[in-house]
């Protein structure tokens, strides 16, 4: 993992990281992009590349036996990128097709125009749009990896069959000598801040359903309130046995899923609902969900239930951490974050001890409707009587979204 991400994209060319990060695959001083790919194919493993908002990342997962030639292509990949320019015109050319077609997707709008909307003011905000995309030349790719792409900004994790000393030699010989001329990047610091509330509807002409989302700016992921929300947010919409899916879904049968979850990221986080219901039940959907989220800000959990999720989210995290690839992730998040070293082995307790008054603060702090933007994606011609005493919505063409 390198520190950065797609909050250092530069201005007016979101979509540099992750372009960066795809075309780390794509070939080196060594190896073409076929050759890398066969070369992976052929140890019957994954080598895989990606950024998100804070950083930029490269997976590696080998049969032991095949740790030296995977470590050598690994290191290939990561220090020694060419990014060719056929190959960032070819990952341009498909990253511009998903978002030509993303009209067709309006769960997937919805969710951009959240996350657009939350995070209007902050880096986290930002996403790659066609024009963006279109701006992009090799030049900002190579400054783009050699500001983040880095030594000092790098970190490690490995698990698997091996001695410990042995494996770390392996690691200092690919890793050792690195150095990348010039200067790192300066990382974004700016927190996300809370912004008015804002109502926006998508108006997408032919849609047969209602897409819903709602969202505020909440917790970073090293909060001391961390293990209280995951408790608060399972209690809320976290499975089938929630408050959200007992009254959205079951009593009122006006969705087939709902749920709600915090997104935590380095600098901040948000706090989001997620549904969907038939064209003419979205009012009923909209005064559910908020009747929801009301009454668990102001009147808190139930000591049961409370226990009942306490159960489910210590179940599951244990049984998270059965394989290799899982492990990792969960150590790579620990030490990115710079959480306590205690974490992976005090996780179950500190969820089971969260005392029902910090939930209860959670839900006030976090819950309340009056505090959150809602994101609407439908027909607006037919579904605008239903908003009546509503704010006036920013209505937005869909055939805009991702241009």
């Amino acid at each position: 993992m390198f520190r950065g991400g797609e909050t250092l994209d530069p201005d007016g060319k979101a979509g540099v990281a992750g372009l960066t990060a795809d075309l780390l695959r794509k070939g080196s001083q060594k190896r073409t992009a076929t050759q890398i790919a066969e070369e992976i194919d052929f140890l019957g493993g994954s080598l895989n590349t990606g950024a998100d908002n804070d950083s930029v990342t490269a997976s590696l997962y080998v049969s032991t036996k095949d740790t030296d030639a995977g470590l050598d292509l690994f290191a290939d990949v990561i220090r020694n990128a060419t990014f060719p320019q056929e190959e960032l015109d070819r990952e341009r050319q498909l990253q511009v097709a998903g978002l030509q077609s993303l009209a067709d997707e309006p769960g997937q709008v919805a969710d951009l125009i959240l996350n657009q909307t939350v995070f209007e003011a902050h880096p986290y905000g930002r996403s790659a749009t066609i024009t963006s995309l279109g701006t992009v030349t090799r030049d900002d790719i190579t400054a783009y990896s050699a500001g983040v792409v880095r030594p000092e900004r790098m970190l490690i994790v490995a698990v698997g069959d091996f001695k410990a000393n042995e494996f770390l030699a392996k690691l200092k010989a690919h890793f050792g000598e690195w150095n990348v001329a010039g200067e790192a990047k300066p990382l974004e610091t700016r927190k996300p801040m809370p912004i008015p509330k804002r109502f926006v509807l998508v108006d997408k002409k032919d849609a047969t359903q209602t897409q819903a989302r709602w969202g505020r700016i909440a917790l970073p992921r090293n909060h001391p309130d961390y293990f209280a929300a995951e408790v608060a947010s399972g209690i809320l919409g976290g499975g089938f046995t929630s408050r959200l899916v007992d009254e959205i879904r079951v009593n009122q049968s006006l969705t087939y899923g709902v749920g709600s979850t915090f997104g935590m990221e380095a600098l901040g986080g948000d706090f989001n609902v997620s549904t969907f219901t038939k064209l003419e039940t979205t009012r009923k959907l909209i005064d559910a969900v908020e009747a929801v989220l009301q009454k668990t800000a102001e009147k808190g959990f139930m000591t049961g239930e409370v226990a009942k999720v306490k159960g489910y989210l210590a179940g599951q995290y244990a049984i998270g951490l059965q394989t290799p690839q899982a492990l990792a992730a969960q150590l790579a998040e620990m030490v990115f974050h710079r959480l306590p070293n205690d974490y992976l082995t005090t996780y179950i307790t500190k969820i089971k001890a969260v005392p029902l008054a910090e939930l209860n603060r959670v839900a006030r702090e976090h819950f309340t409707p009056s505090q959150f933007s809602l994101i609407l994606v439908a027909p607006a011609d037919k579904i605008k009587a239903q908003l009546t005493g509503l704010p006036a919505p920013d209505i937005r063409p869909v055939e805009n979204v991702g241009k």
